[in-house]
């Protein structure tokens, strides 16, 4: 009877443990079922909140843009006249002493400032202008820099009302660069 006894806790006891052995996989079933949805829901959360900071940003920068009109400072604005002369050239179409003389034009619309510089010859050329305290630089904003032909880069020192002084660098294909002085004497004063 003794072993009826112990056998029947045996089994009971093995029993037990098995069931219990079951309903532990399915909490860690359910719990793993919970991390992910919860993984999920952090993931729709993240991204609604880089949504939300891009719309903000998106609004405070046309704000922005609507509330700063971009117009070149009277001083600067309009017809001046040009001569560049070539420094330095490591390229065969630009020498040192080369001079050159060409007409700008300072503009600005709703998309920005820019320079047209044009040349006895009608050659136009158009470029992007930035103004930070008495430094301009010029940026060129046509095809060719797509094209891979050439890069202007102008900086220029507003030295006083009617003058402004600074230097172009012309980066072209191949790895040939020209550096240029460049004076500007205003046409209106």
């Amino acid at each position: 009877m003794k072993k009826i006894i112990h056998l029947s806790i045996l089994t009971l006891l093995i029993y037990s443990c098995n069931n219990a052995g079951g309903d532990l996989q399915q909490r860690e079933e359910r719990l793993a079922q919970k991390e992910q949805e919860f993984a999920n829901k952090e993931g729709e959360y993240k991204a609604l909140l880089a949504m939300r900071d891009s719309l903000r940003a998106a609004k405070s920068k046309s704000a922005d843009s609507m509330l700063v009109a971009q117009n070149w400072p009277d001083s600067i604005a309009g017809q001046w006249s040009s001569r560049l002369v070539c420094r330095s050239s490591t390229c065969s179409n630009y020498v040192i002493g080369d001079q050159r003389n060409e007409q700008w034009q300072f503009v600005a619309d709703s998309t920005g400032l820019y320079v047209r510089t044009s040349t006895k010859n009608k050659t136009t050329q158009l470029f992007k202008g930035s103004l930070q305290g008495n430094q301009i630089t010029l940026v060129q904003q046509h095809d060719s820099i797509a094209d891979g032909r050439a890069q202007i880069q102008i900086n220029l020192a507003i030295i006083g009302p009617e003058i402004m002084r600074g230097t172009q660098t012309i980066h072209t294909k191949g790895d040939c660069q020209a550096t240029f002085s460049v004076e500007l004497i205003s046409n209106e004063k």
